[in-house]
């Protein structure tokens, strides 16, 4: 499998990543390709956007995925004032089972359904070990939550100081920092703002122009010249 991976990336006249960590970390475990620099995912504020917010801690992601750790919310869900819900696949591709049983498991959402819980989420909390970007932090952060992160390289490189940064492996840790937002709404609205403040700059549209002028270039293109109405176009969101 490393020696395929390592075949692609040096086969691609250029390769892309969603944060400089990942791309640092390509380059350290399968040596030199050809790198553009990072291109941070994009989202559009039109589906995720604040409503009224209510009293519990959400997560959304992999429920099996070792890498989200959302099985840390385990010994941390029921010692906090407020539920933490978590959204999302419950079984691994090999048919396993994840072994979350704290947070209240709402499964698999439809995107408007994950959209409205995002909206009414005072907290959202993702405690990653590894996150090459967290598109799921920025549709949180877009729909007015303050943001709780496992403390990555690559999440900081990305809130910087728009979010609370916990260890991915002490759940006192994660404890206290649940308990301290909910106790101190003017804290956690502060943080609702800076996370919201900082998802703007992370557009679709920004990622589109960034990846055409990209394909421009491969193309020999001197200018990157692309259609207006491309880039101001609508995007999946």
């Amino acid at each position: 499998y490393r020696k395929a991976v390592r075949l692609g990336l040096q086969g691609a006249d250029l390769v892309i990543a969603p944060s400089r960590l990942m791309l640092a970390c390509l380059k350290k475990h399968y040596g030199r390709f050809a790198a553009a620099e990072a291109i941070y995912n994009g989202r559009s504020d039109t589906r995720f956007t604040p409503g009224n917010k209510q009293h519990f801690s959400f997560t959304a992601g992999r429920i099996w995925d070792e890498a989200k750790n959302i099985a840390i919310l385990n010994s941390v869900a029921g010692t906090v004032p407020w539920p933490i819900y978590a959204a999302g696949e419950g079984r691994a591709p090999d048919g396993k089972p994840a072994l979350v049983d704290g947070p209240i498991l709402l499964g698999r959402l439809d995107a408007e359904t994950l959209a409205h819980w995002f909206s009414r989420a005072a907290i959202f909390i993702l405690p990653a070990r590894y996150e090459p970007f967290g598109l799921s932090a920025l549709e949180a952060a877009l729909s007015g939550c303050a943001l709780v992160l496992g403390d990555t390289e690559s999440l900081r490189e990305i809130w910087h100081d728009a979010a609370l940064f916990v260890r991915p492996e002490d759940p006192g840790h994660i404890r206290a920092t649940l308990v301290e937002l909910i106790a101190n709404p003017s804290i956690r609205e502060d943080f609702s703002r800076r996370a919201r403040k900082r998802a703007g700059s992370f557009t679709a549209q920004r990622m589109a122009r960034a990846y055409l002028e990209i394909y421009a270039k491969l193309l020999g293109s001197q200018r990157g010249v692309l259609s207006e109405e491309v880039i101001q176009g609508e995007y999946p969101s």
